[in-house]
């Protein structure tokens, strides 16, 4: 007989990202089960940005300018990002916090299942969620002559760095909802983050018309360098140093806010969140 001991099948580095990658799989899928299942949900995703397109288009935009183009190209890649913005933290809060309510997550834990890979799967569906809101978006747009005369490739970059931009505001309202249990206060708090990232912004107006010392939140604000981006996209220019100051601020979020979530839930939490 030899010494010689045979790998056991199924271990090692390769079987663990499998089993990770089928644990956020099923996690993602169980997410988008859940949406197709909810009629409230589908219908505020597909409402929002009807109402954003119409009051800022039509009834504020109707009085409004900008040098050298119209108003509502320079006004539609800032309501991508705003979309996205106001509808992803309160959807995920209130989800989540059902979650945590209902012992979802406690289940999750007592299982042979990686947490990490069970939220990384539910933020991604909660982020794919996203795209009903900027399908919406694209179709009235194209009915009220926004113009989109970038090439093919660079609407699927802006299309991916809306992704990237919804997955770090689904992993802020993660990390507010494990962090603050409350679910009044998660949602206090993810408004109180949210209105000045949407609003003080170049998402509806240049910012060069702004105070001083709102210009610079303004042009600092990743909201804005996000809009840019787009916008730079969608004319057929390129991004330029917004892109890449997009990509830092969101790239950074991700990593903070998932690291500091992920570790939350696999320290456990307490019981009864209100």
């Amino acid at each position: 007989m030899s010494g010689r001991v045979e790998p056991a099948i199924g271990t090692g580095p390769v079987a663990g990202v499998g089993h990770w990658l089928a644990d956020a799989a099923a996690l993602t899928g169980r997410g988008i089960r859940l949406t197709r299942r909810d009629p409230g949900t589908l219908f505020a995703l597909t409402v929002m940005p009807v109402i954003f397109f119409v009051f800022f288009s039509f009834i504020l935009g109707s009085g409004m300018s900008v040098p050298g183009g119209s108003y509502r190209d320079y006004l539609f890649p800032g309501l991508l990002v705003a979309t996205i913005t106001f509808s992803t933290v309160p959807a995920v809060i209130a989800g989540l916090h059902d979650d945590l309510r209902n012992g979802v997550v406690d289940r999750v834990r007592s299982l042979p299942a990686s947490v990490s890979a069970a939220l990384v799967g539910r933020a991604v569906a909660d982020n794919l969620r996203n795209l009903v809101g900027v399908a919406v978006l694209v179709v009235l747009g194209l009915l009220a002559g926004v113009e989109f005369t970038g090439r093919p490739v660079a609407l699927l970059g802006g299309l991916a760095l809306l992704l990237v931009y919804g997955f770090a505001m689904v992993w802020l309202a993660a990390f507010l909802t494990v962090s603050l249990r409350s679910l009044g206060a998660a949602q206090m708090i993810g408004t109180a983050v949210t209105g000045p990232l949407g609003f003080v912004s170049s998402l509806y107006a240049d910012p060069s018309g702004m105070p001083g010392w709102l210009r610079v939140v303004a042009e600092h604000n990743p909201a804005s360098a996000t809009g840019d981006a787009l916008r730079a996209w969608m004319s057929g220019q390129a991004p330029g140093g917004a892109l890449w100051y997009a990509l830092a601020w969101l790239v950074t979020a991700i990593l903070v806010f998932a690291g500091l979530t992920i570790r939350r839930v696999s320290r456990g939490l307490p019981a009864n969140p209100r």
